[in-house]
């Protein structure tokens, strides 16, 4: 009995697998601009990974606004290292489209702060060698994040990331980032901050 029942998940498996690539492009796209409004589940991001494995089909913008919302998706459930991958790839695609930039920011923010536990818990441990390990990983992960915060800061100003990127020059001692940083922050008008994936 059990061979009989895999034997028919096997072919309905194979079935929907065909089907799914039987859509047309457009079919698929179009399914896609609904899916990405509903709340993720894994069969929309199933589809999504599917329908973004036939970029050859895809127009430039397709590719971007598919790989955006991959990584949208991949944050939204909790999955920060499959996130950061489409949001790199959708800004291969628009890297003037500061919405990733300020995604990529946060995830690595979020990753800084388990480093800055470790460092609060050497502090009041009084454990110098440990503190120093926790500050180097704490300083390698935001050098990570600030570029993208930067970014974002430039298109879209405001107080919060504002405060995280000088708080982390402080925090690294670092007074030429934070002399130069007006001038890399001034507002660009190439800033992207819709998709337009038509």
């Amino acid at each position: 009995m059990k061979k009989v029942y895999l034997v028919f998940c096997l072919l309905c498996i194979s079935y929907f697998s065909l089907f799914a690539q039987s859509k047309s492009i457009k079919e698929a796209y179009s399914d896609f601009t609904v899916n990405r409004t509903n709340p993720v589940t894994a069969k929309i991001i199933a589809k999504t990974l599917t329908l973004y494995k036939r970029t050859d089909e895809l127009t430039t913008k397709q590719i971007t606004s598919l790989a955006y919302h991959l990584g949208k998706m991949y944050e939204e459930t909790e999955n920060p290292n499959e996130a950061i991958v489409y949001y790199e790839q959708s800004l291969k695609g628009e890297p003037n489209y500061f919405v990733p930039y300020r995604a990529l920011g946060f995830i690595y923010l979020n990753k800084s702060r388990v480093f800055a536990d470790q460092m609060r818990a050497a502090n009041q441990a009084k454990d110098a060698v440990a503190y120093a390990k926790a500050r180097e990983e704490y300083k390698l992960v935001m050098l990570k994040s600030i570029p993208h915060l930067e970014k974002y800061q430039a298109c879209e100003p405001d107080d919060e990331t504002l405060a995280i990127i000088t708080s982390f020059y402080k925090f690294i001692k670092d007074t030429q980032s934070l002399t130069s940083m007006e001038a890399r922050l001034v507002l660009s008008e190439k800033c992207v901050s819709l998709l337009d994936d038509e």
